[in-house]
């Protein structure tokens, strides 16, 4: 199959790996982010639409101050974002790109928002206009006929019982949601048979990451949208019997490394819960013109096209790892969520667990070491067969527990001396008895903040 035009692929450097990351204009998929945002407005919303974008229309249009950690996103996409003069502008600070402590602002995003806060059918225009700067002769794939059929489209979420706890999180196209699932019934009772982050622990959690790896094989991410395949893989019956087999793994497919996503997590004093995770992919390097805004590249992400780039009929609903995942417990309530590409499912499911096994506060659950599973081609012997490669975060892992580690996956591990953005970042906000509490994950800069 001839590609599109403006399709093409840029090796990011991120130190103790690297990433391809595939951009351009046919990486684009149309967006539906901020139609689900209004609709939710609409039917939820206490404020006035203009007060609520007020905040973000003024940093646009006065500047905000970039922090560190952004900045050293900024310096990683470099190799995306100067595919298009529109696109650097908003990521350079003159003839380099932006460092920690410049202003930045984007006045045209600004306005945008302005424009659709005063009236949301402003956003119509906005996607013809994205049919025409992203049509197939241009180089890209969207036509007049996906956006006029796009729609919001509201899904029950999936539901397990845990312990006292009840999640709720994603249903597909979520695969995400599904494994993040099954991976906590699979960690059922590890609380109560090892310690917080001893080696018994630590053991328990890579075994059912390869058995989460083991399930989701070629045909999951399509199987997952069968509401029968989802019911079935939930049950107790498979359930156990993926128990009695963990520990025992033969590699998949590879999956993809990096990725760039938001998450925010709110409660209320109603016990209202709001977990939103959103993302633009890291971009296709371009602008819509005028209105300041970055296209996404989900059309390029490999996580989500197991079958190959650009096999979907059109319409097709993308797969995603993002499962933004809510606990019910006896008076208390806990909303999180993470970006991190396919990392997401494993930091989402690492920090469900210790916060209902281990009882553990919300920061020393996202504080804790990080480890994650990830198909790589062997090294070893020439063969190209897929191995399981082990990527972990040393700070707060014994001695002892990382050699058990690399002992039991010795195939190319990438070890991080501290916490990396590599392994995502999960923002938890928890109500407990009436009293908040929350953490923002420092490895995507997150922040916690109450407001009365």
């Amino acid at each position: 199959m001839a590609l599109p035009s403006d399709f093409d692929h840029v090796a990011v450097d991120f130190g103790a790996t690297s990433q391809i990351f595939h951009v351009g204009r046919a990486s684009a998929a149309v967006p539906l982010a901020l139609p689900g945002l209004l609709e939710a407005h609409r039917r939820w919303g206490r404020l006035p639409l203009p007060e609520v974008a007020a905040p973000a229309i003024e940093l646009g249009t006065l500047g905000y101050v970039l922090g560190e950690q952004v900045a050293y996103v900024f310096s990683l996409l470099v190799p995306i974002v100067t595919r298009s003069s529109e696109c650097q502008a908003l990521y350079f600070d003159g003839d380099e790109v932006a460092r920690g402590g410049a202003r930045l602002n984007n006045p045209d995003l600004a306005q945008t928002l302005r424009d659709v806060a005063r009236d949301p059918g402003h956003l119509r225009g906005a996607y013809e206009q994205l049919a025409r700067e992203f049509a197939p002769r241009e180089g890209g794939l969207i036509t007049s006929e996906d956006v006029r059929c796009l729609e919001v489209v509201e899904a029950a979420p999936v539901v397990v019982e845990h312990g006292e706890w009840q999640l709720a999180t994603m249903p597909p196209p979520s695969s995400g949601g599904v494994l993040v699932a099954l991976g906590l019934k699979l960690l059922e009772g590890v609380g109560a048979e090892a310690p917080f982050l001893s080696q018994a622990h630590l053991r328990r959690l890579m075994c059912v990451q390869d058995t989460l790896l083991d399930v989701r094989d070629e045909r999951f991410d399509l199987s997952c949208r069968d509401a029968g395949f989802v019911c079935d893989l939930l049950s107790p019956r498979r359930v156990s019997e993926l128990r009695a087999r963990a520990g025992t793994h033969a590699a998949q497919a590879p999956g993809n490394q990096l990725g760039s996503t938001t998450h925010i997590s709110a409660l209320d004093e109603a016990g209202s819960a709001v977990t939103l995770t959103l993302t633009n992919g890291e971009g296709c390097g371009h602008v819509l013109s005028g209105t300041g805004m970055v296209v996404n590249n989900m059309l390029g992400e490999e996580d989500i096209h197991p079958r190959g780039f650009h096999r979907d009929e059109p319409g097709t609903r993308l797969s995603t790892m993002m499962a933004p995942t809510v606990l019910r417990g006896r008076d208390r309530i806990i909303a999180l969520g993470s970006g991190g590409s396919n990392r997401l499912r494993t930091a989402i499911l690492s920090v469900a667990s210790h916060l209902v096994e281990h009882g553990v506060s919300p920061q020393a659950a996202v504080d804790a070491p990080r480890l994650h599973l990830e198909p790589v081609r062997s090294r070893r012997g020439g063969d190209g067969r897929w191995v399981r490669s082990l990527a972990y975060e040393c700070v707060g892992l014994e001695a002892p527990a990382q050699q058990e580690l690399r002992r039991d996956y010795p195939d190319a591990p990438v070890a991080f001396a501290q916490q990396n953005m590599f392994f995502g970042g999960v923002h938890v906000a928890m109500r407990e008895d009436g009293v908040f509490s929350g953490a923002g994950d420092s490895r995507r800069g997150g922040s916690v903040a109450v407001v009365d």
